[in-house]
């Protein structure tokens, strides 16, 4: 294999895990707690988690594959990936935080609408209907 696909490869390799991570992630979340947003809700919720798992295998395959030289900025050097872990690591902040914005009102109506049934309590027919 030609030295020069290496770091395109890896590059493609690094998407599809972090996507399919990514994805793991968001159906594990939503499997949990139903998130009652809507679209940007599940947007954001996703974004996150992506931002989240994208930080290990970044770091893992620069430090074997792609060895970024290192920068001068601020009158220091600096090792690019500092910079791409702390963008992941806010972004995944950034976009946590959209999603509880995005997702408090929906989940406060849907607390509401679930109260009454949770106030009634435990009858009997849903003892029957249990299999206990």
């Amino acid at each position: 294999m030609d030295p020069s696909l290496a770091k395109p490869i890896a590059l493609v390799a690094l998407v599809a895990i972090v996507l399919r991570l990514g994805l793991l992630v968001h159906r594990r979340s939503g499997a949990n707690k139903a998130i009652h947003g809507g679209a940007l809700s599940r947007l954001s919720n996703f974004l996150s988690g992506l931002c989240f798992v994208a930080i290990l295998p970044t770091v893992c395959l620069s430090v074997l594959v792609l060895h970024p030289d290192a920068v001068n900025f601020a009158g220091a050097t600096w090792h690019p990936l500092l910079f791409i872990v702390l963008s992941l690591g806010l972004g995944s902040f950034l976009f946590a935080l959209l999603h509880a914005v995005f997702e408090r009102a929906p989940l406060q109506r849907a607390q509401q609408e679930a109260a009454p049934a949770d106030a009634r309590g435990w009858t009997e027919e849903d003892a029957k209907t249990s299999g206990l």
